[in-house]
């Protein structure tokens, strides 16, 4: 039989307005935890020169991206921990 596993997705797109009003995203942010509650995360820069342009503003919603992730996943592994203390 095989086994099936959960794994939980985490995505964010950066992004500009333009000067035109459109809206320019320069940077993904991916993340996902597995069923042991194992993150794993990366980002991908699209425009390199609007991202310099936004660094900070990129630091702090990766950092911040980075503590959802991780929040989950401390959720995972004492969800674990509390079924195998139950055994």
């Amino acid at each position: 039989m095989a086994q099936i596993d959960k794994t939980t997705q985490f995505n964010q797109q950066l992004s500009i307005t333009a000067e035109d009003g459109g809206i320019v995203n320069y940077a993904t942010l991916g993340g996902s935890i597995d069923q042991y509650g194992v993150p794993s995360m990366s980002y991908y820069i699209t425009d390199g020169v609007i991202y310099h342009e936004h660094l900070s503003d990129f630091r702090t919603s990766w950092s911040d991206f980075q503590n959802v992730v991780f929040d989950e996943a401390d959720k995972v592994s004492a969800a674990l921990a509390a079924t195998d203390t139950e055994e």
